[in-house]
């Protein structure tokens, strides 16, 4: 049985770090900068700065939370019948 709030904890804390360090290398470096601003496209309040940056990070942490905690609860559904 899986544990709802440490899987979602977990997943949010990897959602977030990869963004985290993914466009935080992109901007300080320059590197990347299209492939950041392709994906970046597809989440809303996104620009590509720094301020840009925590948005995205908070958009994952919120986002992985959720998505963890239902594949959880969907999870321990489906196996203890």
């Amino acid at each position: 049985m899986l544990n709802s709030k440490a899987l979602g904890l977990a997943l949010s804390v990897l959602a977030g770090g990869v963004w985290f360090l993914m466009m935080g290398f992109s901007l300080l470096s320059g590197m990347g900068e299209r492939t950041v601003m392709a994906l970046g496209s597809y989440h809303p309040l996104f620009s590509y700065s720094f301020g840009g940056l925590i948005i995205i990070v908070i958009e994952h942490l919120i986002g992985g939370f959720i998505v963890g905690v239902i594949f959880a609860k969907l999870y321990n559904r489906f196996v203890n019948r």
